[in-house]
């Protein structure tokens, strides 16, 4: 098997973006947010999307992230 690390960074138009896609694909983190009451998992959102404001550039959003892709033969 070989494996190769690549890079994929998460690039959107802004982090509000960003953002909502989360919002709307993320059941990783809509779990981790379920015990929480309303208003604390508005703020845990505004939180993030404060977060993910520091990877906005002239550019737009642009986050890092790698890959590990493997290929093997049988």
């Amino acid at each position: 098997m070989k494996t190769r690390l690549v890079s994929a960074p998460v690039r959107m138009a802004s982090a509000v973006e960003c953002l909502r896609w989360r919002q709307e694909t993320s059941g990783t983190l809509q779990q981790m947010l379920r015990g929480l009451n309303e208003a604390k998992r508005q703020d845990a959102w505004k939180e993030i999307e404060l977060e993910l404001k520091k990877l906005e550039g002239p550019d737009g959003f642009e986050s890092p992230c790698e890959l590990i892709v493997a290929a093997g033969v049988k």
